[in-house]
């Protein structure tokens, strides 16, 4: 069986659990630091499970760079591990709510390790429906690191079950940074980007769908209750545009670029996480215009990830030396200082007039890009 189809559902797949995740995020009971930080354990469990998706992506990008064909038996593994994914959003909700839960605790630990054990046997599934594999045969994927998440998933439920409760917990918070590690020393075999943009698109096609999902649903058939929430159509408006401006960025860019490495892959898989936030902040503000908190944290998740684009040019640039268009085009960080800049003065005027003016300095910062990069080429 040729592995493409394939490859495009089980990516199709992880990109809308990855991104559904954000709607399981409880909204603070109030639009201050205390009341976000009483969240931080639902902050820390999406990060969790985030990462822990995107390292799976990752590390099968890499095993079918060099794999055509699987077979029946790899196909129901990958089944089995699909549906313990999807069960991911359900119970790390359920022990970010009831950390100190035996129960809940044992279900987010027994999730990881089904989901960790599925992994180990597709790929000596792979390994064995592809015996004569000379790529896969000098790769490193069988590696015993590999292993590692497992046991730190079983002693976690030790832990829990005879010293301390939220020892499963934190148990797979330290097995998602080993596993981390681990996948960070697979690169991809030939760097090629098809799969990979394929994956962002999707992603960023879903994060863009569900902002909707968070407007209210006006009171009643009037147009005063109509405008009564137009904060928030206009704060899904400037989210719209900043997803799409990221998307329009990578699809310009990925014309010229012929290849990526380890580290491109994984600043833009950040710059995804910090986008696929933007549904959460959408609502957060629009709940909350006229105060500070909400309009500040927007702000920074969009100087975040205007940084990570300086970094990941980098990256690319590291990646392929030999493309001159690429070296070319990447010569210049000032368009992302200027939206840096600007999103930063909108932070002034935001803390001391008008909170509004960090998501209206989001906009103008995106506006002012195109106009950068518009004058550049001409």
């Amino acid at each position: 069986m040729n592995t493409n189809r394939f490859e495009t559902f089980f990516d199709a797949i992880l990109a809308i659990i990855i991104t559904v995740l954000v709607l399981k995020l409880t909204q603070p009971t109030a639009p201050t630091w205390d009341a976000i930080l009483l969240l931080n354990t639902r902050f820390i469990t999406y990060a969790i499970c985030f990462f822990a998706i995107f390292i799976i992506w990752y590390d099968n990008h890499n095993l079918f760079q060099v794999v055509e064909e699987i077979d029946n038996k790899v196909l129901l593994v990958y089944a089995l591990m699909m549906f313990a994914i999807s069960l991911l959003p359900y119970f790390s909700t359920w022990v970010a709510l009831q950390i100190n839960s035996v129960a809940a605790e044992t279900m987010f630990g027994l999730e990881f390790l089904a989901i960790n054990i599925l992994y180990i046997l597709s790929i000596y599934g792979v390994y064995r429906a592809n015996p004569y594999n000379c790529g896969l045969c000098q790769a490193n994927f069988r590696s015993p690191y590999k292993y590692i998440p497992i046991v730190l998933s079983i002693l976690g439920l030790i832990i829990t079950y005879t010293l301390y409760v939220p020892g499963v917990y934190y148990c797979i918070l330290l097995s998602l940074i080993s596993w981390l590690f681990v996948a960070r020393l697979q690169r991809p075999d030939n760097g090629s980007t098809e799969r990979f943009e394929a994956f962002i698109d999707a992603i960023l096609a879903i994060i863009i769908t569900i902002i909707v999902l968070e407007i209210p649903m006006v009171a009643n058939g009037s147009w005063d209750a109509f405008f009564d929430i137009k904060f928030e159509f206009i704060v899904y408006a400037v989210s719209f545009i900043v997803c799409f401006n990221f998307w329009n960025y990578n699809n310009n860019l990925f014309n010229i670029v012929n290849k990526v490495n380890a580290k491109v892959i994984w600043s833009i898989g950040l710059a995804l996480f910090f986008l696929s936030l933007i549904p959460y902040l959408t609502t957060f503000v629009g709940m909350n215009p006229d105060s500070f908190i909400p309009c500040f944290l927007y702000g920074m998740d969009f100087i975040i990830v205007a940084v990570l684009a300086i970094f990941t040019t980098s990256a690319l640039k590291d990646s392929d030396r030999a493309n001159i268009a690429l070296q070319v085009l990447l010569q210049d960080h000032k368009p992302y200082m200027a939206t840096i800049v600007l999103v930063l003065i909108g932070m002034v005027i935001g803390y001391f007039a008008y909170p509004l003016a960090i998501v209206i300095a989001c906009l103008a910062s995106i506006i002012s890009l195109w106009v950068l990069t518009y004058l550049s080429k001409h």
